[in-house]
């Protein structure tokens, strides 16, 4: 089982903390391996040497104490009949038990300065933002920063393994920043075409049977929390729910890293089609000022600080092998984290098959992390009357095996491999372009697929599940695919909450009974799978 990198090594994190004083002084040769060579530089061709007053923008984690008690109370929580089940936690209580101590963050920031780097604590005791000059950051990493060029794309990243001093290096899990590349968006293939040319709101509703909770659940009292780049304007939104009846929600946006950031179709088509599924919940949307690991992992940690939305949706992802560890250690504590609040997140499968983009096979990634729930797609199509018709995988969802995340405890069921890694996706909703939706951007409608609509439903479906659940005086239903795989493992239950997918492949994998690697489980019949959650 391969586990995701752990950035020190055993002796630095064994060693006695030493003084700020000590942290400064450490030598060259007691310095410890932080952050690996960034892989989306592979196959560049070195450009020359960035310039030293060029500013750049770090993110830091630091190390969770107690991670393995952490990874204990969270299956806990999760497990029916412990005296933990559903008393999840809040950031407070996170804080006090897990997080990283005072101490140990002053450490850090003064050991970070030293080096001419200016370092603050975020909303997020785990994770610091780090500013300063290429020339500083090159002489705290002990690296050379370079700028390469990749066909016509052009970026900067070390000319190899990042490393502190070992009291600092025994604090931190990880590094992000030292490389501009920036996270890669999903495809949303879109184009102009009138009111009508894609599925409705009315229509998804009757289609995957979301029709019958609305005259008890639609989200009231529920936030979904949407982390995306760029931003959504009202007036878009309004045009949607004027064009289909719904009510105007309440939205409420908040910029990270950053001032301002520019209207995007992924964002708005996040924020119209989770308000289609959740009419009355909120949308808090976070907006990463840039594109870039650093503002994505600042916008997860502030959402985990927040703890304000019970159901978190991202479309925003990369492949596994172009992702570098740090930043996938550096999520992957925050989604721990978000697992013990009882917090659920999900996000899109990928849009390019099973290669997901790449020369081989991939997952796209944060889907693939244990403690996310991956949203695969299908293609639906309704006849006339809006019933259904036929549903297969689409061909380019995502979904496959991970290469750097083992199997999670819950991941078991049938059809289910095996193997000892994370098997995406989790469950699919319709994803094909060509069976698309509609959605209003900046003043025209647009239609458009691909799984970056599946992940806000998904989450909008979890709002109404909590809603249910708050009702009946019970805890929100957190880590979904703990849920998601229980149901499917009763054989009375799982045929009424799923439309098992065995048709239809992502290139590499094929639909077939039971649990698939294009489709998950299929796609849900709202009702009955509301009903088997709550």
């Amino acid at each position: 089982m391969r586990a995701l990198t752990r950035l020190s090594v055993a002796a630095a994190a064994s060693m006695a903390f030493a003084a700020p004083a000590a942290v400064y002084a450490a030598p060259l040769q007691e310095r410890v391996v932080v952050a690996s060579p960034d892989p989306r530089t592979r196959g560049a061709q070195p450009h020359g040497a960035l310039s030293p007053s060029q500013p750049m923008h770090l993110v830091i984690t630091l190390r969770l104490r107690h991670e393995d008690e952490l990874e204990r109370l969270i299956q806990n929580l999760y497990t029916p009949g412990s005296p933990d089940a559903g008393r999840f936690l809040t950031p407070a209580e996170f804080d006090a038990a897990f997080a990283p101590t005072e101490a140990d963050v002053q450490a850090v920031v003064q050991g970070l300065r030293a080096y001419g780097l200016s370092a603050a604590q975020t909303a997020d005791p785990m994770v610091l933002t780090v500013v300063g000059s290429a020339r500083d950051v090159e002489r705290a990493f002990g690296v050379r920063e370079v700028t390469y060029e990749k066909g016509a794309a052009t970026c900067y990243a070390p000319d190899g393994a990042a490393t502190l001093p070992a009291p600092l290096a025994a604090r931190v899990s990880a590094v992000v920043g030292l490389s501009s590349a920036t996270v890669e968006r999903h495809l949303v293939m879109a184009h102009a075409a009138p009111v009508g040319g894609g599925y409705t709101p009315t229509q998804i509703q009757r289609a995957y049977d979301y029709t019958p909770l609305y005259s008890h659940y639609m989200g009231r009292g529920q936030v979904i929390a949407v982390v995306t780049s760029g931003s959504v304007q009202l007036s878009d939104i309004q045009a949607f729910d004027r064009a289909f009846g719904l009510p105007n929600p309440v939205v409420r946006q908040r910029v990270i890293d950053g001032s301002y950031t520019s209207p995007d179709d992924e964002t708005t088509l996040d924020c119209e089609w989770a308000h289609a599924i959740a009419p009355t919940a909120s949308l808090a949307v976070y907006e990463a000022a840039q594109p870039d690991a650093q503002s994505f992992i600042d916008a997860f940690a502030q959402v985990a600080a927040d703890d304000g939305a019970h159901v978190v949706t991202t479309s925003w992802g990369a492949p596994e092998s172009e992702t570098d560890s740090s930043t996938m250690q550096a999520e992957h504590q925050i989604f721990m984290q978000m697992a013990a609040q009882g917090q659920s997140v999900f996000a899109a499968a990928g849009d390019s098959g099973s290669s997901d983009g790449t020369s081989g096979t991939d997952v796209d990634y944060p889907s693939s992390d244990p403690y996310v729930t991956a949203c695969g797609g299908t293609r639906l199509v309704l006849g006339a009357g809006g019933q259904r018709l036929q549903e297969t995988a689409w061909s380019d969802t995502g979904g496959g095996v991970s290469s750097v995340y083992g199997e999670p405890w819950w991941q078991y069921g049938p059809g289910v491999p095996q193997t000892g890694y994370r098997q995406t996706c989790d469950v699919s909703l319709n994803a094909d372009p060509a069976t698309g939706y509609d959605f209003y951007y900046q003043g025209q409608w647009e239609m458009a697929g691909g799984t970056s609509f599946v992940a806000p439903m998904m989450a909008a479906t979890f709002a109404l599940i909590d809603q249910a659940r708050a009702l009946e005086g019970k805890a929100p239903v957190g880590l979904a695919d703990v849920g998601i795989y229980a149901m499917a493992r009763n054989t009375s239950y799982a045929p009424y909450a799923f439309h098992d997918i065995t048709a239809g492949s992502n290139g590499a994998y094929s639909a077939g009974p039971g649990w698939d690697h294009p489709t998950g489980f299929g796609s849900i019949d709202a009702y009955y799978f509301l009903h088997g959650l709550d």
